[in-house]
């Protein structure tokens, strides 16, 4: 399961400084980092309770359309109360950050649980149930929330999943915001996230639901594997229709609801044999009862200072900044049936589920390739003509033939990289603004600078003044830039040398701090790009593919370039 985020310019709270900043807490330790913030354990001194403190960068706090979907989709969360949720306590912003107070989960994650592993079936109709039940009291409650994966399903010491990171959560009802279908993960994230954000729904959830039961079944993705869960592991074939139900490019052929997608794993649970027992379900509409522990197992609590109930694991919080990408599973679905109507076929003739309808013969869908459809230019045979004789060589004047053709990439990588580039340089706009002060800033002081030595020089003052005034008129429409060296026809100013290079030095201090305060967007653009590739993997189209791999490549290893390209984005927006 490839679950990670990295994030380039977010750094950690020390938890002292924390105290200073919630004395109704005790933070007695940084639990993970990572993404866009840390989480901490505290305890709550008034109730002695222990719970989960998330810090956000600082950044989102200064973002006013942030902190106002921040501030609706805490209420919405706090309102929830699932046995498969993780609960919401308080919110607010403190010493310019951010914060979310939530429900101590001791235990670790799906993700850190099953890491590329395929797991029982029946731990896994237990797991992913309980996925599907708290989905369901969200969605009922106007929850959506748009970033299910792995790592953001926590296992208490009971082995029962709670689903967290409501970071990416928004109320139905919210607009999205320019840029906001950057978020997601590459691999889970639904294709309309990407394509028409604002007709996003709760069936994006169940997307990523679809994608989370193939790969607790395989232990792969299934952009990574395209066959069914089935043809991977040997489970159930009914599996095979559930998850190409659930991941459907459009979302009108998926479940329409996530409690419907747990009654259909529930029909597997109860007629399966003894590899599924009818107890793994429990919580499950119409099926209460004891749960049967499967071979996912809890970690017993580590202490964390003084607090006893503490443990090092809790879900990481991860706000994704950055993307523009999705993947479509390519599976298609007969039409969608009616609401309450099962598609599951029987997993055997001889013994039908109760309820279960196999489809006609006419809907079953197509066989899935192991490999991906070969495109329909490269199925055209090259022109193959009758080879002639060949001329003399002539040194002088033959040129040396390419020995390839560059394939060109079917994505508009120039567009894609023009949009997003874009974006980052909206949310950048007030760091560029602090910047260019700066810089300002800086060069009138080295411009007084040379005025005031100017008068101690023994030449013509009035020729030296008019000197300084032309350079100084032409570096500040280069931008007010000190050169990089010294301007010899000021050579006769005292220490000229010695002011040129203290206030180049003090540019290049400024220009290290604007590249710092960049990082985070330079990492949700690095994320975005990383989402679209996902997506393009599912389209064959490797050139595309390789030249955002080198954008991608340039921005990590290049501070300077990302900024840089802010400058030349605002450069080309003014034109």
């Amino acid at each position: 399961m490839s679950d990670s985020h990295e994030h380039l310019g977010f750094s950690a709270p020390d938890p002292v400084e924390l105290n200073k900043l919630f004395p109704g807490y005790e933070i007695e330790g940084l639990i993970a980092t990572g993404g866009m913030g840390a989480v901490y354990c505290a305890v709550q001194k008034s109730l002695d309770r222990t719970v989960a403190l998330k810090i956000l960068p600082q950044e989102f706090s200064t973002d006013a359309a942030f902190c106002a979907g921040f501030e609706a989709e805490a209420k919405a969360m706090a309102r929830l109360n699932h046995p498969n949720l993780i609960g919401v306590y308080d919110f607010g912003e403190v010493g310019g950050m951010l914060f979310i107070i939530m429900e101590y989960v001791a235990g670790k994650s799906i993700y850190h649980s099953a890491h590329g592993q395929a797991i029982d079936p029946g731990e896994v109709i237990r797991l992913v149930t309980g996925v599907c039940n708290g989905l369901a009291h969200a969605h009922e409650n106007g929850i959506i929330h748009r970033d299910i994966k792995p790592s953001n399903i926590l296992l208490d010491l009971n082995a029962q999943p709670k689903i967290g990171d409501f970071g990416l959560a928004r109320p139905i009802e919210r607009k999205v915001e320019e840029g906001e279908e950057i978020f997601g993960t590459p691999g889970y994230t639904a294709p309309e996230v990407v394509n028409t954000p604002n007709a996003v729904d709760y069936r994006a959830d169940i997307f990523s639901v679809g994608v989370l039961l193939h790969e607790l079944l395989t232990g792969k993705l299934p952009a990574d594997d395209r066959r069914p869960p089935s043809a991977i592991s040997k489970c159930d074939s009914r599996f095979d229709v559930i998850v190409r139900r659930a991941t459907h490019a459009n979302p009108a052929g998926r479940y329409a609801s996530a409690a419907e997608m747990a009654k259909d794993l529930a029909i597997i649970a109860n007629n399966s044999g003894p590899r599924v027992h009818r107890a793994a379900i429990a919580g499950a509409p119409g099926h209460p009862g004891p749960r049967v522990a499967g071979p996912i197992t809890p970690r017993r609590p580590v202490k964390v200072k003084k607090s006893s109930n503490s443990s090092l694991f809790i879900l990481l919080l991860v706000l994704a900044a950055g993307g523009f990408g999705a993947y479509t599973y390519l599976n298609q679905l007969p039409a969608a049936p009616k609401p309450g109507q099962s598609q599951l076929p029987n997993a055997s003739p001889a013994i039908p589920g109760p309820g279960i309808q196999p489809p006609p013969a006419s809907a079953d869908p197509e066989p899935v390739s192991d490999t991906p459809p070969v495109p329909e230019s490269s199925l055209r045979p090259m022109p193959n003509p009758a080879p002639e004789a060949a001329p003399e060589s002539d040194p002088a004047t033959d040129a040396v033939p390419e020995e390839t053709t560059l394939a060109l990439p079917k994505y508009d990588v120039d567009g894609f990289l023009a949009r997003a580039r874009k974006i980052m340089h909206d949310k950048a706009k007030s760091y560029m603004a602090d910047h260019e002060e700066s810089l300002k800033a800086n060069f009138n002081d080295f411009e007084r600078a040379l005025k005031r030595q100017a008068r101690k020089a023994e030449i013509n003052r009035d020729l030296l003044d008019a000197k300084i005034e032309r350079r100084v008129a032409r570096w500040k429409e280069s931008g007010f830039l000190i050169p990089e060296e010294t301007d010899q026809n000021l050579a006769d100013i005292p220490d000229v040398d010695e002011i040129f290079a203290a206030y180049l030095e003090k540019e290049k201090t400024i220009n290290a701090t604007f590249q710092k305060s960049l990082l985070p967007l330079s990492g949700m653009y690095i994320q975005g790009m990383e989402l679209q590739i996902g997506r393009l993997k599912t389209e064959n189209d490797p050139p595309a593919i390789e030249l955002i791999e080198k954008e991608i490549s340039s921005t990590k290893e290049s501070p300077e370039y990302f900024a840089e390209l802010m400058t030349e984005t605002a450069k080309s927006l003014e034109e």
